[in-house]
């Protein structure tokens, strides 16, 4: 008997062969059959008459390194049809960590990806020290996603150098060959490689003291050298952010580490952007000059429609900036509303502002959107224009509107950022068309109180897919499942072929639909914390591993994810030495 049975879907495989109607038949979590199925042979038969079938998409960029431990399916990526992430990103995480730096670590992880610390104190039990015991524990945590994790460089360098000393000084050589080791051991336990930011003093995400991290910090050098592991094992893969549109460009670094490490490395980030008209195509034939030169090196995309929104209470998006940054680091309200009063002080940042240099964070201030006023009336009637149109009917600079508007509502007015990406569909079509581009880019995981990206697959699917007709459902699917398995080492997922592993997306192409252009609220988080979300619809059921996750956008409770390690699941009852 089969434990499952899809029929009659129209299976678009995710290897870029043409769709075709057919049954797949599910056993012991992988696909065991895919032709015609008597459904007297399973036990349970899904009817996918007039549906899509396709292989679950992969997340090659999150920092679900906090939140999966109270979200089993890292929404909003498990209700999207993500069925595994990757964990560790851009040099972040919680391991491994002596006792005496956990606090620290989760101010870091609140100051560079936004997790909130409250969030962080109340769910993380912190029962590890070292990355095995880490990976130990994750293994233990009921998952409705896969997941595969990094080693992460910041902890490492933290763990063996201490915090001080990581930021100031190179390692010498005995610190180089603990950290090697300590990979090596991360590797042996599952890590999937490694991964950092290199980005010195321009990278937007900072430690809570406001200074860089050590990875922007670190010699490129001893970067390189750490690379040297994968090259030993002819495994891993690296994820390295040093690439800035507008600010800051050390793509040569990637080529470096792929002549130390021989192993795939992914580049973050190339985006579009209706500021610098043919980024795009500067990218693809950089990355496409590269490759040809014998480089595995592939350029992690930002393409979807996503937007940020925010307000100056929580969060500043231009914190990169020290005339912003001194706004932040203000603790009381009453602080950062004298600071916001002070004409100096607007002076100040109305003779340094320069829209090239915020589009790393919130953008050009005229483009924002006011979308929210605390219920002012006074303020009403700028609810829905944008802080450009409010300046001119006004006489008045973008950043006095941002600013009064701001002290009016007591903070709590939000401002809704223009698309992250360019608002051209062919030309976002254009670069995640490159061969050796990525699709995705999620942040999953981080930036909850501002910006949601999990919904990222099914928005390229409405967009590209449907609304414009620009790329077909075989071109998407491969970009969102089988390419990334590929670089990622995964050789038993991201396709629908036999004897591979049972991750499943099956969905209702005509319903696909993102909700809006505005973040809902949900207060659905660790001691009552709230976070932003974008519904989707259209995902009749997900399934993971052979077992259903979600139908028709609600969580199953099956909990069938595991933690993939060297093309091969870590069970929960795997003993790692």
């Amino acid at each position: 008997m089969y434990d499952l049975l899809i029929k009659s879907g129209t299976i678009v495989d995710g290897t870029r062969f043409p769709r075709y109607v057919a049954d797949i038949a599910i056993k012991d979590g992988r696909i065991a059959h895919i032709g015609h199925v008597d459904p007297e042979t399973a036990r349970e038969t899904l009817d996918a008459e007039g549906l899509i079938i396709a292989p679950g998409h992969i997340d090659c960029h999150t920092h679900y390194d906090a939140q999966i431990h109270w979200d089993p399916y890292c929404s909003n990526s498990g209700e999207n049809g993500i069925t595994t992430v990757v964990t560790g990103n851009c040099g972040f995480g919680f391991a491994p960590c002596r006792s005496a730096d956990r606090e620290r670590y989760m101010r870091m992880m609140e100051n560079t990806e936004q997790v909130p610390y409250v969030q962080m104190k109340a769910a993380l039990p912190w029962t590890w020290e070292t990355f095995p015991e880490w990976f130990d524990h994750l293994k233990g945590l009921p998952k409705g996603v896969n997941m595969m994790m990094y080693v992460p460089l910041n902890p490492l360098l933290i763990y063996v150098m201490g915090v001080d000393a990581a930021k100031t000084e190179r390692p010498g050589p005995s610190d180089l060959e603990e950290m090697k080791r300590l990979i090596r051991e991360a590797m042996d336990c599952g890590a999937c490689g490694i991964a950092l930011s290199h980005l010195g003093e321009h990278n937007t995400h900072v430690d809570w003291d406001g200074t860089p991290m050590p990875t922007d910090l670190m010699h490129r050098d001893d970067a390189i050298a750490l690379a040297s592991v994968l090259r030993e094992r002819d495994s891993g893969t690296i994820q390295l952010l040093s690439l800035l549109p507008g600010a800051f460009d050390e793509r040569d670094l990637a080529c470096d580490l792929y002549d130390a490490s021989g192993r795939p490395v992914i580049l973050n980030v190339f985006t579009t952007s209706n500021m610098m008209p043919g980024m795009a195509k500067e990218g693809l034939a950089w990355l496409a000059g590269v490759n040809a030169a014998g480089k595995r090196i592939y350029g992690q995309t930002l393409a979807q429609r996503g937007w940020s929104e925010f307000n100056l209470v929580d969060f500043n998006l231009n914190d990169h900036l020290p005339e912003w940054a001194a706004i932040s680091k203000l603790k009381s309200l009453d602080e950062k509303f004298a600071l916001l009063r002070d004409e100096q002080h607007r002076a100040l940042m109305k003779e340094r502002y320069d829209p090239m240099l915020l589009m790393a964070g919130s953008g050009a201030l005229d483009a924002l959107t006011v979308t929210s006023v605390n219920d002012v009336d006074a303020l009403a009637a700028y609810v829905s224009r944008t802080l450009g149109d409010i300046a001119a009917e006004e006489d008045k600079h973008p950043l006095d509107v941002l600013f009064d508007i701001c002290l009016e509502s007591e903070g709590w007015a939000d401002f809704r950022t223009p698309p992250l990406a360019g608002s051209d569909p062919a030309e976002n079509s254009e670069l995640i068309s490159g061969p050796n581009m990525l699709a995705g880019t999620s942040d999953g995981g981080a930036h909850s109180k501002f910006f949601i990206g999990g919904h990222w697959p099914t928005e390229l699917l409405v967009t590209l897919g449907k609304e414009h007709n620009l790329l077909s459902l075989e071109e998407l699917h491969y970009r969102f499942s089988w390419q990334p398995a590929r670089v990622m080492g995964l050789t038993d997922r991201g396709a629908l072929l036999e004897g591979m592993a049972a991750d499943i997306i099956i969905y209702d192409f005509d319903a696909l639909a993102t909700g809006g252009t505005q973040y809902e609220i949900r207060h659905d988080m660790p001691a009552g914390d709230w976070r932003r979300y974008l519904a989707t619809t259209g995902y009749r059921w997900i399934i993971v591993n052979g077992e259903l996750t979600f139908e028709d956008g609600k969580p199953s409770g099956g909990l069938p994810g595991e933690i993939l390690r060297n093309n091969l699941p870590v069970s929960a009852t795997d003993v790692v030495a």
